[in-house]
């Protein structure tokens, strides 16, 4: 879903609700993909979602900047503005989820490459690797 570019924000588009509803259920959208990426504790490639999370970011903060001005939200129906309040809290708790995802994630790449790292320092204690000698005879490739 792509929004109408979201020109600029004004706040007194009768319509700015509504935009703002539909910037957030996308970005919803894209955080959830990512946890679901996420959640399998394998590494995975957040690329896709980070560029189009970062987007969605930049203009929820233009749209943040409107609804800080005081004149947000007149004339805007009751129900809209409760459905606004609502997903912005549910963003937060996704969010929230989110930051937990992508700090397990790193967690977890740090253990994989401590674990390379490890093998790799042990490696050349192993016979015939990279011309170390094996036990009791000569060096890989000469004659003893």
């Amino acid at each position: 879903m792509t929004h109408p570019a979201l020109k600029t924000p004004t706040p007194t588009d009768p319509q700015q609700v509504w935009q703002i509803i539909d910037l957030l259920e996308e970005l919803h959208g894209v955080i959830g993909t990512e946890n679901s990426l996420l959640a399998g504790g394998l590494p995975a490639s957040l690329a896709r979602t980070v560029a189009r999370k970062t987007q969605l970011a930049g203009e929820l903060d233009a749209w943040l900047e409107v609804m800080r001005s005081g004149e947000f939200g007149q004339g805007g129906e009751p129900e809209e503005i409760a459905q606004l309040v609502s997903r912005l809290q549910s963003l937060r708790v996704l969010m929230g989820e989110n930051t937990l995802a992508i700090k397990r994630s790193m967690e977890a790449t740090r253990r994989r490459i401590d674990g390379i790292m490890r093998a790799l320092r042990d490696e050349p204690k192993q016979a015939g690797i990279y011309g170390g000698k094996p036990p009791g005879g000569a060096a890989p490739g000469r004659f003893a």
